[in-house]
């Protein structure tokens, strides 16, 4: 299960964490290719003949999009207990994101000229999320709500259907409770294909949201270009430092809640600052795995990348926590000031014992959609900004253009763009 180890930077166990990647097939790129090659010459006769191919769905029976009667039974049949856990999560997660809004300025400079820096929603999104094997309720409101905010006014949904034809119920609630009504029942290379080409049926969009397999995530990557992605999304993962007195249970439950995701490939760490409370923690793993069934759902994560690293102090838990750059952090510290400012990458930071990753997940109205695998390095995690695209504004009048012509044809010349300074010189 979980390995305790003393901590250094060639520990095996650190140089495998740093290593660690979900690696997609070379075959997964060679089928996606041909996916996305299919579909945009062929629109919904290929994508109709991939959904019956890899998801042994008859579009032609079960039809392209959600209809009003099946968001009405989803209204219906999910429970007031759910309706209202949706509410609140929601609420807060619109009053967080309202606060991202970019505001535009205007710089008026001596010579007369004014410079404006504008944002503007992107005209349209699809927003992929699974839901056949687990729905993910809260990809898809985390998903939504910054769109919606931003003023999105064309969003889309891609979800898996069930054999029947049918998508969960609490995945339609969500939909239907944002007001997001095109809802497409399809899926994977060849969904993704269709709303970033067009078909006859299926709107182009401009931007693709949203987590999924293999065989999404390479087809996101090879559409770059074509479309806005947010991301190519890998394994969860979370990093905990703990001083003495923090609670070995508390530890053990939120390393277990990333390892549970279950491809083996997500990262579990803790870091503490002796052997006895790694011990400790590690019993509590176990006990709380057993008493909760959940030893099949983690023993892979915990094999491949569950570890307690013992360290000799806090700040040196904090420099490797910056080295991994992981997308969760917890800081389980009874002074945690000196910690956190030193604290430069990770996706998101939660600070004492009761701030659990998953109030992040679910609940507390920041955004769970991160970067993983050390991305925290360089990009951020989903926010207004991923809906929206800032553009400058250039009032440039005659005398400003006339003094300091000579600069600009100067700098154009210097790169041998004589036409560029042509355009200037005609206006002198």
């Amino acid at each position: 299960m979980v390995t305790i180890s003393k901590f250094s930077y060639e520990n095996p166990r650190f140089r495998n964490l740093l290593k660690r990647r979900s690696s997609i097939p070379e075959e997964v790129e060679t089928t996606v290719k041909d996916v996305l090659k299919n579909v945009k010459e062929h629109g919904d006769e290929a994508l109709y003949a991939y959904m019956k191919k890899f998801d042994n769905v008859d579009m032609e029976k079960i039809g392209l999009l959600v209809s009003e009667e099946e968001f009405a039974s989803a209204r219906e049949h999910v429970s007031e207990a759910f309706k209202e856990a949706v509410k609140k999560a929601c609420d807060n997660l619109f009053r967080f994101h309202r606060r991202q809004l970019p505001v535009g300025f205007s710089e008026t400079y001596e010579d007369g000229a004014i410079l404006e820096r504008r944002y503007t929603p992107i005209n349209s999104v699809a927003v992929t999320v699974p839901g056949n094997m687990a729905p993910l309720v809260s990809t898809l409101y985390m998903n939504l709500v910054p769109a919606i905010v931003a003023g999105v006014p064309n969003i889309s949904i891609l979800t898996k259907p069930r054999a029947d034809g049918t998508i969960d119920e609490h995945l339609l609630y969500v939909a239907d409770y944002l007001h997001v009504k095109n809802y497409y029942k399809i899926s994977g290379a060849q969904g993704l294909a269709a709303v970033a080409y067009g078909t006859n049926t299926v709107k182009k969009v401009d931007a693709i949201t949203g987590p999924g397999n293999h065989y999404t995530q390479m087809a996101k990557k090879l559409l770059v270009g074509e479309v806005k992605i947010d991301s190519i999304a890998g394994p969860s993962e979370i990093a905990i430092i703990a001083d003495e007195k923090a609670n070995p249970t508390f530890i053990a439950a939120d390393m277990m809640s990333q390892a549970e995701h279950g491809t083996g490939f997500e990262a579990s760490t803790a870091f503490c600052l002796s052997k006895e409370q790694a011990n400790e923690i590690k019993s509590e793993i176990i006990r709380l795995c057993k008493e909760n069934n959940l030893v099949n759902a983690t023993e892979k994560t915990f094999e491949n990348y569950g570890d307690i690293f013992i360290v000799d102090s806090l700040d040196e838990a904090v420099n490797v926590v910056n080295e991994i750059a992981p997308e969760h952090v917890e800081l389980l510290l009874e002074d945690y000031r000196e910690a956190l400012n030193k604290l430069t990458n990770g996706g998101a930071v939660f600070i004492g014992e009761y701030s659990t990753e998953p109030v992040g997940d679910y609940f507390c109205g920041t955004n769970h959609i991160l970067p993983t695998c050390g991305t925290a390095k360089f990009s951020s995690g989903m926010s207004v900004q991923e809906f929206m695209r800032g553009y400058s504004v250039i009032q440039y009048p005659e005398a400003a253009l006339k003094k300091n012509a000579d600069d600009i044809m100067e700098l154009a010349e210097a790169e041998g763009m004589m036409a560029h300074a042509l355009a200037v010189r005609v206006r002198k």
